[in-house]
């Protein structure tokens, strides 16, 4: 008999209570064995390593997680933790690592100075300067770059997601350093109001959005506070989905795959995109300041001080799902030659795709609920 996912994820955690109880089982033997009981096999995990780069005069750390084994370059993704957050701690709260496992992706977790980025509101950039000075910018570009250098990183296929103060750090990224990643993800953050007309995007970007509606750290409709202003999460996304020209929207309800957990999320898609950009926003009905998910992860105890987390969909396999269409490798054209086009002086060489089958070639996503969906009449203004 086959288990379902939340099944299994209350089996694990009744293991690791068994293994308490009854002295010295730890929680992943039980764990193996409720493994084999559903007739499952025991997951792949990413090795995963601290690492340090010298940006200037600054030495900066992050979190490696690599695919046991499996040779380089790799899809690549960049996450950045939330405020007070520590890269180990983000690393088990947020749960991309499963994801990352099954679709042998590279992850980087890097660890911001005072534990918060240079997001671009202005006063909270003064906050950054006061905690512990450090420029973030230059950090993670010289981190994308040491990872394409070392053969770890496929330099066409490198994307940024972050939560909370790291998603308004990655907006800034997509604002000012385009050209760097091939597609972003912002979860529980909003566009800050004064980069509404500075934000001029050096091409099209891909961008996906996942808010709660009940979000009490980050408001849904956008709010004042000593740190900055900010947007609403709708026209958070509508901002760079006019930068990238795009039309008119269609929304689309997921599934109720956890009637219990009191959320409901339906995804908002803009259309007609230029250079076939996308923009999505996931919006997370009555939930709180905490990313979907649908594997095990920390931090559970957070919800009465932040709010429902939905279990409506897993955030790593969606954002996987959205990254996984973009690339900064243009399209082949008709007729050219085998190695394709020289590379611009000083510009990173185009590495071809890797052939089907190959050892460097990387899966496609597992389907998404969206996919499965049926649209929905866009509801006004949300």
């Amino acid at each position: 008999m086959r288990c379902g996912c939340v099944a299994l994820r209350r089996l694990l955690s009744l293991a690791r209570v068994l293994g308490r109880v009854l002295g010295g089982v730890s929680g992943g033997v039980w764990g193996l064995v409720f493994l084999v009981m559903c007739g499952l096999p025991a997951l792949a995990q990413n090795a995963v390593r601290a690492r340090s780069i010298q940006v200037g005069d600054e030495t900066r750390t992050y979190l490696l997680s690599q695919p046991a084994g499996a040779p380089g370059p790799r899809p690549t993704i960049i996450a950045l933790h939330g405020a007070a957050q520590t890269s180990e701690s983000f690393k088990g709260y947020f749960g991309l690592e499963p994801t990352a496992a099954r679709e042998g992706l590279v992850v980087a977790y890097p660890q911001g100075f005072g534990r918060v980025w240079d997001d671009s509101r202005p006063a909270a950039m003064r906050l950054k300067a006061a905690l512990r000075p450090g420029e973030d910018v230059p950090f993670l570009l010289a981190l994308a770059q040491s990872l394409v250098a070392e053969g770890i990183a496929d330099p066409n296929r490198i994307y940024l997601v972050g939560i909370s103060n790291g998603g308004f750090m990655v907006e800034r990224m997509a604002c000012e350093h385009a050209e760097t990643f091939a597609a972003y993800a912002v979860i529980m953050a909003t566009a800050p109001a004064n980069v509404r007309e500075t934000c001029r995007p050096a091409r099209a970007v891909p961008i996906m959005f996942i808010h709660g509606t009940a979000d009490p750290v980050i408001a849904w409709d956008g709010f004042w506070t000593p740190l900055g202003a900010t947007l609403s999460a709708p026209d958070s996304a509508a901002l760079f989905a006019k930068a990238n020209g795009c039309g008119g929207t269609q929304v689309t309800e997921l599934p109720d795959l956890a009637p219990y957990d009191g959320t409901r999320i339906s995804v908002r898609r803009w259309e007609g995109c230029r250079d076939n950009a996308e923009v999505a926003l996931y919006r997370v009905e009555r939930g709180g300041h905490q990313p979907p998910a649908r594997v095990e992860t920390t931090g559970e105890l957070a919800q009465p001080f932040l709010g429902l987390r939905s279990q409506d969909m897993d955030s790593g396999e969606e954002i996987w799902a959205f990254f996984s269409r973009f690339s900064l490798a243009p399209p082949p054209v008709a007729g050219a030659l085998p190695g394709g086009p020289i590379p611009a002086p000083g510009a990173p060489a185009m590495r071809p795709a890797p052939a089907a089958g190959g050892a460097r070639d990387v899966p496609l996503p597992m389907p998404s609920p969206v996919r499965n969906s049926q649209p929905v009449k866009p509801a006004g203004g949300q």
